[in-house]
């Protein structure tokens, strides 16, 4: 029964779904050591553009040091050859000339100390990024927040329909369970490449002149899907279902993928492997509950001869969204010279190229192979006719 799944079954891995929002904290740095920081008015570069970098020292030393200014990739970053900076006794700050090069991408500028009878200090390293144009910067943010635009309205035309019908049948269940757990699973995986600055910081050290091709519009969007799909199983619980259940196969790759979330969790926290691999198991999971996730959906319509059920205006907006998504992908690619990642985001770029294939196949049976059939009604008890909960509710 679908109290027994979307009730019982839920709530129980209610506390495992908090457990795996956990993320790991990020600890304190070594006391009683003198920090110079690198900072900059600026974080993003245009190519051949030149400008300062200045080093803040705080607090102000009490010796005389002396530093070497490395950039990571001097394809991206010009600094004059030879370079070293000596920061005397009382100085609180320095300025240092550089120009941006040909390429594009994230750069890393370090420095260290000369002098090894100043171990004490504490340097931090400088991120920052060059780009070819400042306009395809804008104009990729823009197309961002429009397939944020598009795929969040697509949720809206399905929860419509249940409500104008008061009737789930000929939507699959199988499809809900999917849906919830992969929007778990990037909303988790989103917000920890945004927001925790130990996965982040890890991330640069896998890809030393990448970019992390998750922007704001990404969580926003995975997030607000996560609330609707939680919206659309209440409406399952109100409305009339037609004897469907979540079947039994849903319910054992659901359970595994839980599984192993948490057996990963425990390997994670035993340092076997990095946070940031365990968080890319998130979009791997979501990734793969993509590929199957619309199957269900598709043969409830082949076995129904029928597409009565769904809205198709969630298909095409949810087309609309991942053409976005994917031109947005190919800005940031060429903006900072980073086809790797583009195609490397096996979540991201898989999930848009996925669903413009299912919407394809959707918008087929809807327009040519059973336009306008309605869903066959079929005989069932009066416990799979009636909805759970009273219409009073």
């Amino acid at each position: 029964m679908i109290t027994n799944f979307f009730i019982k079954t839920n709530l129980r891995m209610f506390p495992l779904f908090l457990l795996l929002l956990v993320v790991p904290p990020v600890f304190s740095s070594i006391p009683n050591t003198t920090v110079i920081t690198v900072t900059t008015p600026f974080s993003t570069l245009l190519t051949n553009q030149s400008s300062n970098i200045t080093i803040h020292i705080s607090p102000v030393l009490e010796q005389n040091v002396t530093l070497n200014c490395t950039a990571s990739s001097r394809q991206r970053i010009i600094l004059p050859e030879g370079l070293k900076i000596l920061i005397t006794n009382g100085t609180s700050s320095v300025t240092v000339p550089l120009k941006a090069g040909m390429k594009g991408g994230t750069v890393y500028i370090s420095t260290t100390v000369v002098d090894p009878l100043n171990s004490s200090v504490n340097i931090s390293d400088l991120h920052m990024s060059v780009i070819h144009s400042k306009p395809v910067e804008l104009v990729s943010t823009i197309l961002g927040w429009m397939c944020f635009a598009a795929w969040s309205i697509s949720f809206y035309p399905q929860i419509f329909l249940n409500w104008r019908r008061k009737s789930v049948v000929g939507l699959s269940f199988d499809f809900l369970g999917y849906n919830m757990l992969g929007w778990i699973c990037y909303s988790v995986f989103n917000f920890s490449l945004l927001w925790v600055e130990e996965i982040k910081a890890d991330y640069y050290v896998t890809y030393p002149h990448g970019i992390i091709n998750v922007q704001l519009s990404d969580f926003c969007f995975s997030f607000h899907a996560l609330i609707i799909t939680g919206l659309t199983i209440l409406q399952c619980l109100c409305y009339e279902r037609g004897g469907q259940t979540p079947s039994p196969l849903c319910r054992t790759i659901l359970g595994g993928f839980l599984s192993i979330m948490v057996i990963m969790l425990i390997v994670a926290a035993s340092s076997c492997i990095s946070w940031l691999q365990y968080v890319t198991l998130f979009s791997y999971v979501k990734l793969a509950v993509t590929i199957f996730k619309y199957s269900p959906q598709v043969f409830v319509n082949f076995k129904n001869k029928s597409t009565e059920a769904v809205s198709i205006y969630q298909f095409l907006l949810d087309m609309t969204g991942a053409t976005l998504s994917l031109l947005q992908m190919a800005l940031i690619a060429y903006n900072y010279d980073d086809w790797k990642t583009f195609i490397g985001d096996f979540t991201k770029f898989g999930l848009a190229a996925l669903s413009i294939l299912y919407d394809l196949i959707f918008i087929v049976q809807h327009y040519v192979l059973y336009r306008g059939q309605p869903v066959p009604h079929r005989s069932h008890d009066k416990e799979d006719r009636d909805p759970l909960l009273p219409d009073s509710v």
